[in-house]
């Protein structure tokens, strides 16, 4: 339990003892007051940081229904106000004999458990101010989730910028675009500068809502490929398989490119006669399951190299996928059944 907790509880139970001791002043000793009152607020102190606290942690956790939060709030209150209330009569009786009458005792049903409704609201009071504390702390956290994904999301934005303005990218990439000048063919030169012009363009316009459908994904990866298969030519093959009910669902953005381009330039461009490289992508019970593989031949070099953060974007993309969906996502690597190096994404299926 943490600090502030108990300084919340020990202010809100001593203001509650001073409330109720000042409001019979001079019906009864101040000693008996005080001693009465103590009790009383210790009492409710322990109840409601030992019993409704991990109560209310365990069984609202999360997001529960609002009527699942009012009967579980109204139950326990009255449930523990039953008990602080018999608990307290019992020892009260003590302290009156004590400081009172030595002759005092509880002599019916009602003397113990009369005033458990009155006791039930100040529970109940706690109860609702707690659960209240609570659901507004879960919202702030959430929020400052969703602004630490979208800082995320803008991160991987520029990340994947920085590494198309690469310059070995980028002088491929003219070398490929002169060559074909030199050859007469100025329609395909044009084409290839449109197609960078393009990359670059629908890198920095990534949605701000930092997710897309994946077609749209495939859109940006297939832009990429454009210029790439121009300067790899027919090294590199590249290929699809994307089931019908997955196209719609939402990815983060720029979420497969950097590990595409991960595979081509560790998998594929350092080998002559080039390489494969298999994108999937399939609905599975209401996830979304995507790999990358490669044929890549040192599948060890590569499971070291990305277990370590070093591929692109890899230790970006684990970070944005853990901020995002937490627990409910995971990112694994593996041997590939082409050779080479596997990347897996699973995660909640949203369109």
């Amino acid at each position: 339990m943490t600090v502030s907790f108990w300084r919340f509880q020990l202010a809100g139970w001593a203001a509650f003892a001073v409330a109720m001791g000042g409001s019979r002043i001079g019906r009864f000793p101040i000693d008996f007051m005080i001693a009465t009152k103590s009790t009383m607020a210790i009492m409710g102190l322990l109840y409601t940081g030992f019993i409704l606290r991990p109560l209310y942690r365990r069984v609202l956790q999360g997001n529960p229904p609002l009527a699942r939060t009012i009967g579980v709030t109204i139950a326990a209150s009255y449930i523990v106000a039953l008990l602080w209330t018999g608990t307290y009569a019992v020892v009260d009786i003590y302290i009156e004999r004590w400081l009172l009458s030595p002759t005092a005792h509880l002599s019916n049903f009602w003397q113990v458990f009369g005033g458990t409704l009155y006791d039930a609201f100040a529970i109940l009071a706690w109860s609702v101010m707690y659960v209240a504390i609570k659901h507004q702390q879960a919202l702030v956290q959430e929020r400052e989730r969703a602004l630490r994904a979208e800082a995320l999301a803008h991160q991987a934005r520029l990340e994947a910028l920085r590494w198309q303005l690469n310059p070995h990218f980028l002088f491929n990439a003219l070398n490929a675009i002169s060559t074909l000048v030199v050859d007469g063919r100025s329609n395909e030169a044009a084409t290839m500068i449109a197609r960078l012009g393009d990359l670059l363009r629908g890198t920095l316009e990534q949605p701000s809502t930092g997710s897309a459908p994946l077609a749209a994904e495939l859109e940006m990866v297939r832009r990429y490929l454009d210029i790439e298969q121009v300067r790899l030519g027919d090294r590199l093959h590249f290929e699809v398989a994307v089931e019908a009910d997955a196209w719609s669902g939402q990815v983060p953005s720029l979420l497969l490119q950097p590990l595409v381009e991960n595979a081509i330039r560790h998998a594929v461009a350092p080998r002559e006669a080039g390489g494969h490289v298999l994108l999937t992508a399939r609905r599975v019970n209401g996830r979304l399951r995507l790999t990358i593989e490669d044929d890549g031949p040192d599948v060890a070099a590569s499971l070291t190299r990305a277990s370590n953060g070093n591929g692109i974007g890899l230790a970006n993309t684990r970070e944005r996928l853990l901020h995002l969906y937490g627990s409910a996502q995971r990112l694994t690597l593996g041997e590939s059944a082409l050779g080479g190096l596997r990347v897996e994404i699973d995660m909640p299926f949203h369109e």
